[in-house]
């Protein structure tokens, strides 16, 4: 997750191919990317624009008058090197000569890092904004750039971007509210440790239930809490998915316990 001395070099090298090699013929302002997996609806008046010189970048596009002085906002979308988990980046993530600030944006119910870079194209100051998207295949950054003096505009273009990109995502959505805690690494072993106690509480009532009740039933309940954790199984939420897996736990151990109740039972009839 550290940043790249040379992005900065890379920016001017692409602002430099824009200006001399003009746009790819029919752009669009839906993009259908199959490969890193997901769409993005840009805003009016983005040109698509070459940027195959550029390593990792994907897609960029500018927004601005050529015929002008001004330099144009440059939009780049960066393909990262894997996924990304939930951690957040923090300050000591960053190189030591980092100058910029770290933040966090909503995308698709999601809290995603963003860190804002200062630099200079000729005597412009100018800004750029990497936010890191967690797609499922590999993550991306979406990298906002252009003067600083447009640092307004530069910020309510991020957040429409952000609300026009759509993909799946290697993280699963919470039931639970966006708090510190939902979103921290232990949140994970909290989730494993209810479900543990789940399967261990389970597993003392269905042996219980194995003294009194009819032969066949505690088998006949644990195929029953089998079925409802694959039902479970196909929704794509953190609760729910370790709710799944402590269910068909449950029902696999509660079926040998069912089981060896009837091996049991038949032979004491005998």
């Amino acid at each position: 997750m550290s940043l790249p001395v040379r992005i900065h070099r890379l920016l001017i090298v692409f602002v430099a191919c824009v200006l001399i090699f003009g746009s790819q013929a029919g752009a669009e302002q839906t993009i259908v990317d199959d490969v890193q997996g997901f769409t993005l609806t840009l805003p009016d008046d983005f040109v698509a624009k070459m940027v195959d010189a550029v390593p990792g970048i994907v897609h960029g596009f500018v927004l601005g008058d050529h015929a002008d002085d001004q330099l144009d906002v440059v939009l780049l979308i960066e393909k990262m090197n894997g996924t990304i988990g939930r951690e957040h980046l923090k300050q000591a993530d960053m190189p030591p000569d980092f100058k910029g600030r770290l933040f966090t944006m909503p995308w698709q119910g999601f809290e995603v890092d963003g860190f804002e870079v200062p630099g200079l194209v000729g005597q412009t100051q100018t800004v750029t904004y990497n936010v890191q998207i967690p797609l499922k295949r590999a993550a991306i950054q979406i990298k906002p750039f252009g003067a600083a003096d447009r640092e307004a505009e530069l910020k309510s273009l991020l957040t429409t971007i952000l609300a026009g990109l759509k993909g799946e995502s290697n993280w699963f959505t919470s039931v639970a509210p966006a708090l510190p805690v939902t979103s921290s690494p232990s949140y994970g072993y909290v989730l494993l440790a209810f479900a543990l106690l789940l399967v261990l509480a389970g597993m003392v009532l269905l042996w219980l239930l194995s003294r009194n009740a009819p032969k066949g039933t505690v088998l006949l309940i644990a195929i029953a809490v089998y079925c409802g954790g694959l039902a479970l199984a196909g929704i794509s939420v953190r609760e729910i998915v370790m709710l799944s897996g402590a269910l068909k736990m449950l029902g696999f151990a509660g079926g040998i316990l069912g089981i060896v109740d009837i091996l049991r039972r038949r032979a004491k009839s005998r």
